[in-house]
């Protein structure tokens, strides 16, 4: 499956005053108050040992500008036709996993690059209630407010510690979906590697959860074509029916993972504080 399209070139108003207000913001919070400064940048320098100081500060002022510009995004999802939603963000899908046997179960990964939102609604139009999106719930309006947007065209939404209570909702699903970079404190299996030029854990509850429901794990990489436009493609990154070591399936999604956030740095969401665990001796 390949959706060739031409890269929109218009935007419509709602998202293009958007796009003003949240710069606005975001240059405020970000560059006037400081908000995550030492943050960004500790980030930014270990995974980038050999930029000098004026890449890096480039890499900070393209990354603020890129934040604005993906909250604008998911503010106006709740405007966006699935006719647009198409044209928007395109889908390719080159094994068609996405038209194999329904009953293969389909846990597909992605990381906090470029407009994760926008993705989680663009599969959506494709798997309906078949999709399950795995998310920490937050507070109040937050909570509210990202879900009604999640589940727009369908999909549903679970609290991922809520996974092994919810267990008809599981395998109901045609697909279970999850942003899997995040830090695993909670979790009591990391899986241990060298990421971004430094020790990095990572989840090993989408290859769990894979080698359980005997699904397969599939990577969704989101590639940024100009502002309001994305690409997704769809890769593999094991075979049914295929049983890898302990880690192999996670080592993978971190690798792709790490090409991604190379290839388009001001993508990934530098502010988060991933690195908090120190690996064990």
């Amino acid at each position: 499956m390949d959706d060739s399209k031409p890269v929109p070139d218009n935007l419509p108003w709602g998202l293009r005053w958007r796009y003003v207000v949240f710069g606005v913001v975001f240059f405020v919070v970000y560059r006037v108050f400081g908000l995550r400064r030492q943050v960004i940048r500790g980030n930014l320098a270990r995974s980038f040992p050999d930029a000098d100081p004026a890449a890096l500060r480039q890499l900070r002022a393209g990354f603020v500008a890129r934040q604005a510009e993906v909250f604008a995004e998911i503010d106006y999802a709740r405007l966006l036709a699935p006719e647009e939603l198409r044209e928007r963000v395109r889908l390719i899908d080159p094994a068609n996993v996405l038209s194999s046997d329904p009953a293969q179960l389909l846990v597909i990964v992605a990381g906090h690059q470029c407009n994760f939102e926008w993705t989680q609604l663009r599969l959506s139009l494709e798997l309906g209630a078949g999709l399950v999106s795995l998310y920490k719930p937050m507070r109040g309006r937050a909570e509210q407010y990202f879900h009604s947007r999640r589940t727009r065209f369908g999909a549903r939404v679970l609290p991922a510690k809520a996974v092994t209570k919810e267990l008809a909702t599981v395998r109901s699903a045609r697909a279970l979906g999850m942003v899997a970079d995040q830090v695993p404190r909670t979790s009591p299996e990391r899986h241990w590697t060298e990421f971004l030029h430094q020790p990095t854990a990572f989840f090993k509850g989408p290859e769990r959860l894979s080698r359980a429901l005997r699904g397969q794990m599939v990577y969704v990489s989101t590639r940024r074509l100009g502002r309001g436009a994305y690409e997704i493609e769809l890769q593999t990154l094991t075979a049914p029916g295929v049983r890898l070591p302990s880690g192999e399936a996670t080592e993978r999604y971190a690798r792709a993972l790490e090409r991604e956030v190379r290839s388009d740095p001001a993508g990934w969401w530098w502010s988060h504080k991933r690195w908090k665990l120190t690996p064990p001796k």
